[in-house]
C-alpha cells in the first residue's frame, strides 16, 4: 500500500480549508479559484494539479460530507436517524447551511440522491401501506423535498425548536412513526 505524500496532503488540506472559509463568507457561486489559490497559498498549477475545477472541490465536501452524515447514523431509530442529520446542519450552519439555503443545484441534487436512498426507504414501507393508491415515486418526492424544506424552514425560521421537535413536526405531516 502506497502511504500518501505528505506533501500532497498537505497542499489538499490547505486548499480544502481555503473554500470551507470562503464557503463561510459568501455563497458557492461567488468563489473564484483565484481567491481559493490566494488564501491557501498555493499557485494556480498546484490548485489545477489537485482538483480540476472548483466544482470538484465541491464534489469532495459534498462526498466527505455525506458519507460521515449517512453512514453514522445507520444503527439509530428513524427518529433519532432524522434528528441527527438536522442537529449535523445545525452544528455546522456555515458552509453546510450556505450551500442548502442558496439552494445550489449541486448540493441539493446529492443530497437528494443520499436522502432517496439513505431516509425514504425507512420510511416507504408505512406511507406505501398508508397510501397504497399513490406512486412509490411521488412518495419518495414527497418525502424527500419536505424533508429538505423542513430543513431549510429550521436553519432559517425555526431555531426555537429542537431537531426532535421539528423531526415530529416532519413525520406528524407524513403521518409516520408517531404512533
Amino acid at each position: 500500500m502506497k502511504v500518501p505524500d505528505r506533501r500532497i496532503t498537505k497542499t489538499r488540506n490547505a486548499i480544502y480549508k481555503a473554500f470551507l472559509q470562503l464557503l463561510n463568507q459568501k455563497d458557492y457561486e461567488a468563489i473564484t479559484v483565484q481567491e481559493i489559490i490566494d488564501l491557501a497559498d498555493v499557485g494556480r498549477s498546484t490548485f489545477y494539479s489537485h482538483y480540476e475545477s472548483k466544482e470538484l472541490l465541491l464534489d469532495e465536501l459534498c462526498q466527505q460530507l455525506f458519507h460521515h452524515l449517512f453512514e453514522r447514523a445507520q444503527h439509530l431509530s428513524p427518529q433519532g436517524y432524522l434528528a441527527h442529520i438536522f442537529l449535523h446542519f445545525k452544528k455546522n450552519q456555515d458552509h453546510i447551511t450556505s450551500l442548502l439555503l442558496s439552494k445550489n443545484d449541486y448540493f441539493l441534487r446529492q443530497l437528494q440522491k443520499e436522502l432517496e436512498h439513505d431516509v425514504y426507504p425507512m420510511l416507504a414501507d408505512e406511507l406505501i401501506q398508508a397510501h397504497p393508491n399513490i406512486p412509490h415515486s411521488y412518495l419518495k418526492h414527497l418525502v424527500v423535498s419536505h424533508f429538505i424544506e423542513t430543513l431549510s424552514w429550521w436553519l432559517k425560521k425555526g431555531k426555537s425548536y429542537s431537531e426532535q421537535e421539528v423531526v415530529q413536526f416532519y413525520l406528524e405531516i407524513l403521518k409516520v412513526g408517531s404512533n
